[in-house]
């Protein structure tokens, strides 16, 4: 049987008909009525009334208020009464099901039997607890309880207790819960592991039978100094995370500690392969600097060292054309004279080889740059070079970036003396005209290679430098920005072939990105994106 709801409300009914001495009257009523649990008695009815026929049934001779109505719920619209009627009339099936076994067994040998039975009622199941024992000539006391929300919440607690221990054991880290030992006086005296997952099993070496109340102080000694701070976490609650080399597992470890209840949950990860690979990379920064300072030596050397023999060359290659003219051959002559340009062309190169490894900056020394202020530097320092060439230079409004101003100083000379120097110069062809314009970019129409960063900026610039020189073939877009790379003879233009590489680099150290386009003879376009911010 089982407890169910009542769906009505029916009409009380006497709930035993089992006679008593008047003194237990009142005692046994209020049993049979305030009961939380279902409460029936039951006599078996035999064959004939000899008591070695077999049972055939069994009759109703009390029950308390729950068992009436689950028994009532059995047959709705039955307005019979249950004392006295048999258990087959409310419960038709009886000796097909396990409990009829049951109640034939304690009446067959006289001891009491436990009986769980489920049932599903709409969309819920039911657990009941049944206990049948033997009372007086062929009776049966049953008692029940409905232990469906017992068994409900017992399958929670299991199902998250499962669940608590996956995500515990799937943690990659060793993950330990300790609790306060406290003396007499309440206070701490060590602490003892309360729950460990796999990966802390392994760590301390601990079996699951050593764990349960297994004390800190033998796991990890801790000297005075470490064990007040750690009571006074307790006390007062918060984190704090320390790193330490532990010799019983020889490894170094980062163990993050945070208060919980009477005592703090620790989690420890090994950080050893951490720490040798940033063991790797101060030793790694070490080498970069001592290559860094041979750089600087080399620097020293090419600037000095190295353009002193080729200023000596183009002077006495000077002395020999001036003050030894008529004693040599014309021939002569013209091999000093080649002698001369080869030698000021490796004192050029050597210069502008020197500034491109020279190029370095720092993003947290960057700052805002007026970009129209910088402009008006560029152009007075270019005011020689621009007047002779009467050229026209218009320079639009232009934002600020972030950036070293320094570096952008160069950044924009280099390419307004490109713009001057690839022009035609050919009689009837325009004076040298130069556009420079900037606005702030769409996020949208970003290139690739900015899209593609890993942390770019909020927000770019673009600038743009137009001139109306002689242009060039797109298809060596790429290759004007590298270094020592010349799309034309040096009989037509000067210069080593850096400058557009020195522009490439200073706008790669502000994390931003320069192309061009061109047409022969139509005029080049650069295009250069710096962060705003």
């Amino acid at each position: 049987m089982s407890p169910f709801i009542p769906t009505e409300i029916t009409p009380p009914e006497a709930l035993s008909n089992v006679p008593l001495p008047e003194v237990f009257n009142p005692l046994w009523h209020s049993l049979l009525s305030h009961s939380t649990g279902g409460i029936v008695g039951l006599v078996a009815v035999r064959d004939t009334e000899q008591a070695d026929k077999p049972i055939v049934d069994f009759r109703y001779q009390f029950l308390n208020e729950v068992a009436r109505r689950d028994t009532r719920n059995q047959q709705p619209d039955s307005t019979a009464s249950i004392i006295g009627a048999l258990l087959s009339d409310f419960f038709p099936s009886i000796r097909q099901t396990t409990l009829w076994t049951t109640y034939l067994d304690v009446i067959s040998t006289g001891q009491p039997r436990r009986v769980e039975q489920r049932y599903q009622i709409g969309k819920r199941d039911i657990q009941v607890v049944q206990s049948v024992a033997p009372t007086g000539t062929d009776g049966l006391l049953l008692t029940y309880a409905d232990s469906s929300d017992l068994q409900l919440l017992t399958r929670r607690l299991a199902h998250q207790t499962i669940l608590l221990n996956g995500v515990l054991n799937s943690s990659p880290n060793a993950i330990l819960v300790f609790d306060a030992q406290r003396d007499v006086q309440q206070e701490i005296t060590d602490f003892q592991l309360t729950l460990t997952n796999r990966q802390g099993l392994q760590l301390t070496g601990l079996s699951d039978a050593q764990l349960l109340g297994y004390p800190l102080s033998l796991l990890y000694p801790l000297t005075s100094d470490q064990f007040d701070r750690l009571r006074q976490l307790v006390k007062t609650g918060g984190s704090l995370v320390v790193e330490k080399y532990v010799p019983r597992c020889t490894c170094w470890l980062s163990i993050s500690i945070t208060t919980l209840n009477d005592g703090f949950v620790a989690t420890v990860q090994d950080v050893s392969a951490d720490r040798q690979m940033r063991r790797q990379l101060e030793q790694t920064v070490q080498e970069l600097h001592q290559s860094n300072q041979s750089l600087e030596q080399f620097a020293y050397i090419a600037s000095h060292d190295l353009q002193e023999p080729l200023r000596k060359i183009v002077s006495f290659s000077d002395v020999l054309r001036t003050q030894f003219a008529g004693d040599i051959s014309e021939a002569a002559s013209d091999i000093v004279q080649r002698m001369q340009q080869s030698a000021s062309r490796m004192r050029d190169l050597v210069s502008d080889l020197l500034n491109y490894a020279r190029l370095s900056g720092t993003r947290m020394a960057f700052q805002p740059v007026d970009l129209n202020q910088l402009l008006e530097h560029v152009v007075d320092d270019l005011e020689f070079m621009i007047h002779d060439q009467q050229a026209k230079v218009v320079v639009g409004d232009l934002p600020s970036v972030q950036g070293d101003a320094v570096l952008l100083h160069q950044l924009f000379q280099n390419l307004v003396t490109n713009a001057l120097k690839f022009h035609s110069g050919m009689p009837g062809t325009p004076t040298p005209a130069i556009q420079i314009n900037g606005s702030l970019a769409d996020s949208t129409s970003l290139p690739q290679p900015i899209q593609k960063s890993e942390n770019p900026p909020q927000s770019y610039a673009l600038l743009t430098v137009a001139d109306n020189g002689i242009g060039f073939d797109e298809k060596y877009t790429d290759q004007i920005f590298t270094i020592f790379q010349r799309l034309h003879g040096r009989s037509q233009y000067t210069g080593t072939g850096m400058g557009l590489a020195i522009c490439k680099k200073v706008v790669d150290i502000h994390g931003g990105y320069i192309t061009a386009t061109s047409q022969e003879g139509n005029g080049a376009t650069f295009h250069i994106y710096l962060p705003v911010t």
